[in-house]
């Protein structure tokens, strides 16, 4: 914990009326990456490195709120003064305050929360005459500093992989707001800005945008914000996504425009797509596919001797072969043993393990291509697994399994995908608490919504759609995590039906499958896919290499 920060906050709390303050882990544009100091939750916590989390600090309390990603990395990395609570399962912070601040006043950073969230706490807290009130900009900058995206590597998003013009996809925005009787609509996400735009920065390598804002008028012309003289918006009708938007945001548009709150257009539209788009990422998997075989031929060849932290370095060099590398599209896990228990460990050269020392190590990496952007997991076997760590491996591989050979219909829930996911672990009593899968964006942001895979999903796929298929299982108390994830397209097949097709061709472990498990259609379905490994993928491995891995994929194979 960074006591000068706790003691400003002390210093605040003593001298106004507030009793207590949030700090969000979030930033002005309410995303999940951006420049490292910006990470206040890291810098008050003591070390919490997590991408979502939300503090609570009062004279008398000093509370960390996590999802269950996080829940065993924060009591970990967070100072010992921090009460860590794992949401939704213990409580949510909603719940927590309503129960111990009644008739209290919270204070919150007008530009990190969004104005949705701001007034669903409201209305929760009203009846115990809780009041959340902003505290003034000067306080921040004084904790953390005045936030600033100062860009000069902004540079044009090829058209070659794109595959539309920013005019077309203006054009398009124009029409949904003639069809929704709006005069314009204020983009607040910097993806969808740089999707709209074909614009991307490298300010931050792993999300690769424009940090900005804009608006886009019923006619397609379009205008930063930050060159925006808002009296130009008086009288008009204005689109907003009030859970994009910042809570300050909100209030200086407001002062000159009726708002009406609209999910982002382009939130849809930059989801499904295009065929151009497609057939890049189709190229930027098969690479992907090829450095990930690699690695774990390597993997093999090196398990006695190399650490979690040795095989990040080795997979951004193997990915670097590719002249379309762009960056990793988020900090890689490696994870070995009791490290692969919290969903998000981050490996570095001081903690990091021997692989050696484990029976399993999982690896979940990704890269921005500058024709596609990849998300892949393998658990891998280093050494004699236990029983338990198989039939959890198998039951895993079961649901992944069970969700790439699914049909679903057009803008059917994802909920009949995750439930089949998570089928033959629930069957046994136990389960993984986060969603099966998630959107990934085009050298955008690797988490991309819609689609989301997730029991409580309400929007649905449609075809075109590019997403994660990632069941898990974690233990604590058993020392080990296992995830098994590829990318999945949906595809239209017949009628209002689609099929989902497998992007990356990565062997799994069979010295992980208890194959007496399995029935003739999930062999079937594991002999064809590493079929298309060998088809596909060896002929571009060095002959080492495909030796190695032929170890892998032979299991698989129906005589």
């Amino acid at each position: 914990m960074d006591y000068r920060l706790i003691d400003k906050i002390h210093h605040f709390l003593r001298e106004t009326d507030f009793d207590a303050v949030l700090v969000s882990r979030l930033d002005s544009f309410l995303g999940e990456y951006y420049p490292p100091y910006h990470d206040r939750l890291k810098k008050i916590t003591g070390g919490f490195s997590g991408s979502a989390g939300l503090v609570l600090i009062s004279l008398d309390e000093a509370v960390l709120f996590v999802d269950s990603r996080y829940t065993e990395q924060a009591k970990i990395q967070s100072d010992s003064r921090f009460r860590v609570f794992e949401v939704p399962t213990e409580t949510t912070p909603s719940q927590w305050i309503k129960d111990h601040f009644k008739e209290k006043i919270i204070g919150f950073n007008a530009r990190t929360h969004s104005y949705a969230w701001v007034s669903y706490l409201r209305s929760f807290w009203s009846a115990e005459d809780i009041q959340l009130k902003p505290v003034s900009d000067a306080f921040w900058e004084d904790l953390f500093g005045q936030e600033t995206f100062l860009q000069t590597d902004i540079f044009d998003y090829d058209l070659r992989y794109a595959g539309e013009t920013s005019e077309s996809k203006k054009e398009r925005v124009a029409l949904f707001l003639k069809d929704n009787n709006l005069d314009g609509f204020v983009i607040s996400s910097p993806e969808n800005i740089s999707w709209l735009l074909n614009k991307r920065s490298q300010t931050t390598p792993e999300y690769p945008v424009i940090f900005q804002r804009g608006v886009i008028f019923k006619d397609g012309s379009f205008q930063f914000l930050s060159d925006l003289d808002y009296s130009v918006l008086k009288g008009l009708r204005i689109g907003m996504d009030l859970k994009q938007s910042p809570y300050d945001l909100y209030e200086k548009i407001a002062q000159n425009t009726v708002i009406q709150d609209q999910k982002d257009p382009i939130d849809l539209l930059k989801a499904v797509k295009n065929p151009i788009e497609i057939d890049n990422i189709k190229r930027a998997t098969f690479s992907e596919s090829r450095t990930i075989c690699r690695f774990l031929a390597w993997i093999e060849q090196e398990k006695l001797t190399i650490t979690e932290y040795d095989c990040t370095l080795k997979l951004k060099e193997l990915r670097q072969e590719d002249p379309l590398y762009f960056a990793d599209s988020f900090e890689t896990i490696a994870a070995s043993g009791p490290h692969a228990s919290r969903a998000h460990y981050q490996a570095d050269p001081e903690n990091a393990s021997l692989i050696r020392d484990y029976p399993l190590l999982l690896v979940d990496t990704g890269g921005h291509y500058l024709n596609g952007t990849t998300d892949m997991t393998r658990t891998i076997c280093i050494k004699e697994p236990t029983e338990l760590m198989k039939k959890r491996y198998t039951q895993v591989l079961k649901g992944h399994i069970a969700l790439a050979s699914a049909r679903i219909k057009i803008g059917e829930s994802t909920g009949v995908l995750d439930q089949k996911a998570h089928a033959f672990l629930r069957a046994d009593h136990v389960d993984y608490l986060h969603a099966t899968g998630h959107g990934i964006g085009m050298m955008l942001a690797v988490h991309e919504m819609p689609p989301i895979i997730h029991e409580k999903d309400t929007e649905g796929l449609k075809a075109g759609m590019v997403f994660s298929n990632e069941p898990a299982y974690y233990s604590e108390t058993d020392g080990f995590g296992i995830r098994l994830e590829n990318m999945l397209l949906s595809v239209l097949d017949k009628d209002n039906e689609m099929r989902l097709e497998n992007l990356l061709f990565i062997p799994f472990d069979p010295r992980l499958v208890c194959f007496d498990l399995l029935n003739e259609a999930e062999k079937t379905w594991l002999n064809l896919y590493h079929k298309e490994i060998i088809n596909s993928i060896f002929p571009a491995l060095e002959a080492k290499e495909q030796e190695v891995l032929k170890r892998l994929t032979d299991a698989f194979l129906i005589q």
